[in-house]
């Protein structure tokens, strides 16, 4: 008897330890209602389904995986199968245009232009920045040329040397280089400047002018006119800004790195509200979602149908990594949520935990890519003419852009 209850005691001892060992990332907090969902409107502003006409050119890429690998260390797959994905999408008040990469980041000889409808034209060389024409055209950079609906080669201006462009009304772009300096090309490639100009990179459009923060002038916000005037918008804000220019206005302005999905509100009171977009994605039906950073351990799910959910994204990291480690939302389908990162996953059916599992090599390949929507390091474009947010995504039925505004003062 003594032997059967000794049995049963060992057999109970380890199936708990395969539990809990099975759903580290599983806790016994109450889960809260998504309430960053209310600030947000979303919905799908373009889809382009695979192999019509971008080909559905799957590669392996080695370990780790820049979306979520932090070290050399952390455990999960070595290595992952990736689609080809939106690298970056540039806004101006002609539309959308974005650059489309392969797995292996290599830039594909194409531009995507989004407007009253979506097209794609080929260009002779990859291009690494893009500004859409109202004529169905567009602005690639180094050399600036200039590209019509056919994707003809209608000019390149030779005048100006600048690697980063910024496109601005009547088909306009300014071109500014490392040397602190920028040219405005008017739409007929005619040239003006250079410029003494410090925004580089960070600079936003303006009508026809780029504007940057420079923290040393007293009105903070410096914009530069196509006739190398410079102008300080009379803003009433607080002194104190993080992050770079998005947009702005008399009494608002957006700041933030779009890098990291991070994004800074500020009004006359100061920093009103803080958002991190983590992924954005479409599901089954059509609809848009997007994820957003709650705090250190939850992430709110909001989808262009209304529905909304709260998950847990904290990762009980074994190695102890200094900074605190993230899982990720990577695919709604239905009253499904799929989370995911380094060897962790979780499927939750409503605010229910479904299934979780240790995930490898196989087992991401298997059961977590045909599901998974992921985004580039710059999938954030806030700085488009009318304040929506632009982020660009792709998974497993296609690439998509997905417009959002985001509300931080309503209620």
């Amino acid at each position: 008897m003594w032997k059967k209850l000794c049995a049963v005691l060992v057999f109970l001892s380890a199936f708990l330890i395969l539990t809990i060992g099975s759903i580290p990332l599983l806790k016994s907090e109450e889960q809260k209602s998504a309430v960053s969902c209310r600030k947000l409107d979303i919905w799908p502003i373009a889809f382009l389904e695979w192999d019509n006409p971008i080909k559905l050119d799957v590669v392996d890429v080695g370990w780790p995986d820049p979306s979520v690998a932090r070290g050399t260390y952390i455990a999960g797959p070595k290595s992952y199968p990736m689609r080809p994905y939106i690298k970056q999408t540039f806004a101006n008040s002609a539309g959308l245009a974005s650059i489309v990469s392969r797995g292996n980041q290599e830039t594909l000889p194409m531009a995507v232009l989004i407007g009253k409808t979506t097209r794609i034209i080929k260009l002779l060389e990859p291009p690494s920045k893009l500004s859409a024409r109202s004529d169905g055209g567009v602005w690639t950079n180094y050399p600036l040329s200039h590209y019509d609906s056919t994707g003809a080669l209608k000019r390149v201006v030779e005048k100006v040397p600048g690697v980063e462009i910024v496109g601005v009304e009547q088909d306009a772009v300014w071109v500014m280089d490392l040397d602190l300096q920028a040219w405005f090309v008017n739409a007929e490639g005619e040239v003006r400047g250079p410029y003494p100009w410090g925004g580089f990179a960070a600079s936003v459009a303006s009508k026809q002018a780029i504007c940057h923060l420079n923290r040393d002038a007293i009105r903070r916000v410096e914009c530069l006119e196509p006739d190398g005037k410079k102008r300080y918008p009379l803003l009433s804000l607080p002194r104190e800004l993080r992050g770079g220019l998005l947009s702005f206005s008399n009494d608002r302005l957006l700041t933030g790195d779009i890098t990291g999905g991070s994004l800074n509100y500020y009004n006359t009171g100061g920093l009103a509200a803080k958002l991190t977009i983590e992924n954005a994605g479409i599901t089954p039906t059509g609809d848009a979602f997007v994820s957003v950073i709650v705090d250190d351990k939850s992430a709110d799910v909001c989808v262009s149908n209304g529905t909304t959910q709260r998950v847990f994204i904290e990762y009980d990291d074994p190695s102890r990594f200094p900074i605190p480690l993230k899982l990720g939302v990577a695919a709604v389908e239905g009253d499904r949520t799929l989370v995911y990162g380094f060897d962790r996953a979780v499927w939750y059916k409503g605010d229910r935990v479904e299934k979780t599992f240790v995930v490898d090599d196989n087992v991401y390949r298997k059961d977590i890519f045909p599901h998974h929507w992921r985004t580039s390091t710059n999938f954030v474009t806030a700085n488009s003419s009318d304040g929506t947010i632009i982020l660009s995504t792709s998974g497993p039925t296609g690439m998509a852009i997905i417009g959002m505004r985001w509300n931080p003062e309503s209620k």
